[in-house]
């Protein structure tokens, strides 16, 4: 679930345009005065950010590109050199031919001495002492360099291949046996990465000489159709996606001996239906290690291999009698200790493993979200945690003994891309209330080095200051926030939009820049509405007892903090407890929905592709929290919107791509069946034509934000 993102002959003639550091971002567009065509207009009013930072590997320097607001728009490939603290555009967006295209993948060899680029599918390599790029392959899906950078494994078409690079490039098929999108090796399908947080399907052992993969058996998934309606034949894509109590893929771990080719099952998790979050070799030994977990995600193991062959050893194990969250990978230490994020204690923490097992929790109480690196010379983790407060994110440099840095000492949210070495790291940092900036920081001396993008003055003038707030409840201090009129008089009474996610342990109320949607959400407090937001219990992160009770229960359990946000806006003499709304998108969209189905504290409200019953999700996010539909039918009903449709009183607009592949828009049109079985002519639709979950393009983000707002003038 989303939580609330080529001529080459030619090409030397367009490299090496030098920029000052100071100049790497564009200014932000001149305005003075907040408009819906500036805030989402092509060029971000925050300005233009340094985005797909790619370190190289020893620190020296890191690549970038500088989006906009537009994702079509061809990108140049800028580096930063950190010694002379100047950019340069490296591969200029017309490099691979005049239409120009973003490169989709920038990766260092493991020397730092090349680059390889996938444009489009096709795979290339930059030899940066010589400016010599060479066409790899075509077809190319996740390319990793060998660990010697004399070769780079991809998937094509479903199997593996090695290229090898000298002295010419060589093609080596490595597996065989895919077969469309029913049988794959190497690479993941659409569930794995999306709920599980998967990155690669295979990897390189450390010597080089094996490669680790996963297969995937989808046979038996749901090929789910997504329409495209455009074209005067429409045309049909199909997508393996398993809906919550059907077929998952059939997943097993493999690794193959590039030197004889032999290819070994190392563990078949389709036997017991089971899930594979990640795998990965233990540095510095010939050692494979895995997560599994069990369907219901109550029991999870991490097995270690010995040789990556044999019966596995457990190096770690969870039980829960709800569930089990995936536990990241670790990070092992030369000596054999490991460092891990583990949910023992009430919250997620830091924890160091002796060499015989044993666990020490280094950090306090707070919310440990994951680790970005280690120092192997100082041993010392570096970790992102909701630190000083719930509310603000910050990058601390943890010790084995328990001591502990805070190298982001300035509150608010700090979205950190860390050198390999983990001497530097940028940092874009922001409040609620302050434009994002982008620094590159040492970590040894704790100084910023220097500054890409400053924060934009002119934005921050425009904007209305926000209020933090904390609203009693039963369940402890409920976080939210509130947003008032430019000429807001305490004597008047005003409309309020609530903005809502609701979905487990995903707040909205944190400290830090909300972008196109703080924009949207300043242009309603311009046009006299007060916007308000709040965590319920269930979406803050620090309490896993709190988050419990969405347990078999997404519908009650996350409804009853929007519903104490509701009574709190209408006991303030200021609001108009008669023309209090919501909104929200993905699972906000599916909580708007089950608010006005469910409630009669909410006039109006606006879902962006929702989830209008949990039988049409996919089975691994659904089934973490709700079950299997076979086992708690009336966990379903409970949750469902589908069910209450005909208890809709309030005008309710929807708002979906027909595209979606995420959250299917066979969810809106289920919806609207009961409106039109139960006579329900409340509800108002808009369809964006092949968008995806997102609305990601510049015109559809334009549109679905001014008629959103349009919306709300004519009904509050």
């Amino acid at each position: 679930m989303v939580k609330p993102g080529r001529m080459i002959g030619r090409l030397s003639l367009l490299l090496g345009l030098v920029v000052a550091c100071s100049g790497a971002t564009p200014p932000a567009p001149a305005a003075t005065v907040l408009t819906a065509a500036a805030a989402f207009g092509r060029e971000p009013l925050w300005g233009r950010l340094p985005s797909r930072i790619a370190w190289a590997p020893d620190g020296h320097a890191f690549t970038y590109v500088l989006p906009g607001a537009d994702p079509s728009e061809p990108l140049g490939v800028h580096v930063y050199d950190v010694a002379s603290g100047r950019s340069r555009e490296l591969l200029p967006a017309v490099a691979f031919g005049q239409r120009g295209r973003t490169p989709g993948n920038v990766i260092w060899a493991p020397r730092g001495s090349a680059l390889l680029y996938v444009q489009h599918g096709t795979l290339y390599v930059d030899d940066l002492k010589h400016r010599k790029i060479r066409r790899v392959a075509a077809g190319a899906i996740d390319p990793q360099w060998a660990p010697d950078g004399t070769s780079i494994a991809y998937v094509h078409a479903g199997d593996l291949y090695r290229a090898s690079l000298q002295p010419a490039v060589r093609i080596e098929r490595l597996t065989r046996g895919a077969v469309g999108d029913r049988l794959i090796n190497g690479d993941l399908d659409w569930v794995y990465p999306e709920e599980l947080g998967t990155a690669h399907g295979f990897a390189w052992s450390g010597n080089g000489k094996r490669i680790a993969y996963m297969h995937f058996d989808e046979r038996a998934v749901t090929a789910f159709p997504i329409d495209d309606f455009l074209p005067y034949d429409n045309r049909v894509r199909t997508e393996r996606y398993p809906l919550a109590g059907e077929k998952n893929p059939r997943v097993s771990l493999r690794v193959i001996d590039l030197a004889t080719h032999r290819d070994t099952l190392v563990y078949d998790a389709s036997k017991r239906d089971e899930y594979l979050p990640w795998f990965a070799w233990v540095p510095h030994t010939a050692d494979l290690t895995a997560e599994v977990m069990d369907r219901s995600q109550r029991h999870v193991r991490v097995f270690r291999w010995s040789g990556s062959a044999g019966r596995p050893r457990v190096v770690l194990e969870q039980r829960d009698a709800d569930w089990v969250d995936v536990i990241e990978r670790p990070h092992w230490l030369a000596d054999g200790s490991s460092f891990w994020v583990l949910d023992r204690d009430g919250t997620a923490g830091l924890y160091l493993r002796d060499r015989v097992g044993h666990l020490k929790r280094l950090t306090g109480t707070y919310h440990v979200d994951s680790i970005l690196g280690v120092d192997a010379r100082t041993r010392r983790a570096f970790v992102i945690a909701n630190y000083p407060t719930r509310r603000d994110t910050a990058l601390l440099a943890v010790q084995p003994d328990g001591r502990v840095m805070n190298l982001t000492p300035a509150g608010g949210t700090h979205n950190v891309s860390l050198s390999p070495d983990a001497s530097r790291f940028v940092d874009t940092h922001s409040t609620i209330d302050d434009p994002p900036q982008v620094d590159v920081v040492d970590v040894r001396g704790d100084r910023v080095r220097a500054t890409l993008a400053h924060r934009s003055a002119a934005l921050a003038a425009m904007l209305q200051p926000v209020e933090m707030l904390d609203v009693p409840s039963k369940y402890g201090p409920l976080d939210a926030w509130m947003l008032k009129p430019p000429d807001f008089d305490p004597a008047k009474r005003y409309p309020a939009i609530v903005y809502v996610y609701g979905g487990p342990a995903a707040p909205t109320t944190m400290n830090g820049f909300g972008y196109r949607t703080a924009l949207y959400h300043q242009l309603l407090a311009k046009h006299g509405f007060i916007v308000f937001s709040i965590d319920g219990p269930a979406s803050q992160i620090d309490s896993d007892a709190h988050v419990r009770l969405l347990h078999e229960n997404f519908g009650p359990g996350s409804l009853l903090g929007q519903e104490i946000g509701a009574r709190y806006l209408a006991s303030l003499p200021y609001v108009d407890a008669q023309k209090i709304g919501i909104w929200g998108w993905s699972f906000g969209g599916y909580e708007t929905a089950y608010a006005l189905t469910h409630s009669h504290l909410f006039a109006a409200g606006v879902a962006v592709a929702p989830v209008t019953d949990w039988h049409l999700y996919d089975t691994i996010y659904t089934e973490r929290y709700m079950g299997l539909p076979q086992r708690h039918a009336k966990a379903y009903d409970r949750s469902s919107v589908l069910n209450a449709v005909g208890d809709l009183t309030a005008p309710l607009l929807i708002n979906h791509g027909t595209s979606d592949d995420n959250v299917h828009m066979a969810n809106t049109i289920s919806f609207l069946q009961r409106a039109i079985e139960t006579g329900r002519t409340n509800v108002d639709l808009m369809l964006y034509p092949r968008q995806l979950h997102g609305l990601a393009a510049l015109p559809d983000t334009r549109y679905v934000f001014e008629r959103m707002l349009a919306w709300w003038k004519t009904h509050l």
